[in-house]
């Protein structure tokens, strides 16, 4: 499929999905949310692909979203369109979060507003010590979309998360490992041979046990024990039947590294 604003590149098992507007520094208009959920859905179905990569093109993660298209809008700006906006953005986000193979954020510079936001929906964010994260929204009056208020609590905790929202301050690569907003910094000039790397292991990984945990992770965050307990014994007999498990064990029991298939 063609897209005007993003790339979608396949190596192998790996898929790599760039925004693609760096005269912007990627700020996301609507056709680019819409191209995105069309991405990350058409994904979602493909059995081969085992890792997806979300990045930027050119020198920024993103921006946010278009603020010069919402100043160009501005006067035919009703509670109606705005809130046809955030459901369009709201199905981009979902589109990524529900993904089944494991997502890396590679956060290659700025990624502010709606661009710090969809890292958030990402499994794994690795940045370069170039990048940078801001909760921008409160500094043009509006209050954080995209899933952050959900995601941003509970990946940093509330206080942190408190002060990035409400302040709309600018956190550098360094602060953002140090309150576990990233799981990686990493020099520029090694930045993408990280994400690859990253990349690679992720894919060479047991898809459907990272899958059924993905989905586990995201059923914690709303339910108890006891649900959840009984949810991890719906998905561990499935995992116990796969081609991978059985590997898995025949590799243990050979003293050698497991090579897994996806299957």
């Amino acid at each position: 499929m063609a897209y005007e604003t993003i790339i979608v590149e396949r190596q192998g098992a790996i898929a790599k999905v760039t925004l693609n507007r760096p005269d912007t520094l990627n700020a996301m208009n609507q056709t680019m949310i819409g191209e995105l959920t069309a991405a990350f859905t058409d994904l979602a179905t493909q059995q081969d692909v085992r890792a997806v990569v979300v990045t930027g093109a050119g020198r920024a993660f993103s921006s946010g979203g278009d603020v010069r298209g919402m100043l160009a809008a501005a006067p035919e700006t009703t509670g109606d369109t705005v809130r046809a906006m955030i459901e369009r953005v709201n199905r981009m986000v979902l589109a990524l979060y529900e993904l089944p193979q494991p997502v890396i954020a590679a956060i290659n510079g700025p990624a502010h507003g709606l661009g710090m936001s969809l890292t958030l929906a990402a499994d794994y964010r690795i940045a370069a010590m170039s990048a940078s994260f801001s909760q921008a929204f409160i500094k043009i009056g509006l209050v954080p979309d995209g899933g952050a208020t959900f995601l941003l609590p509970r990946i940093v905790g509330w206080s942190c998360a408190t002060d990035l929202m409400l302040t709309g301050r600018t956190v550098p690569a360094g602060e953002a490992k140090t309150i576990g907003l990233v799981h990686q910094t990493v020099a520029d000039a090694e930045f993408a041979n990280t994400v690859q790397l990253c990349a690679q292991q992720f894919a060479a990984a047991p898809t459907q046990a990272i899958a059924r945990t993905k989905a586990l992770l995201r059923s914690s965050q709303t339910t108890d024990l006891t649900a959840q307990l009984e949810l991890e014994r719906e998905h561990q007999p499935a995992c116990a039947v796969t081609a991978d498990f059985r590997e898995g064990v025949t590799a243990f029991l050979e003293k050698r590294p497991p090579v897994f298939t996806g299957r």
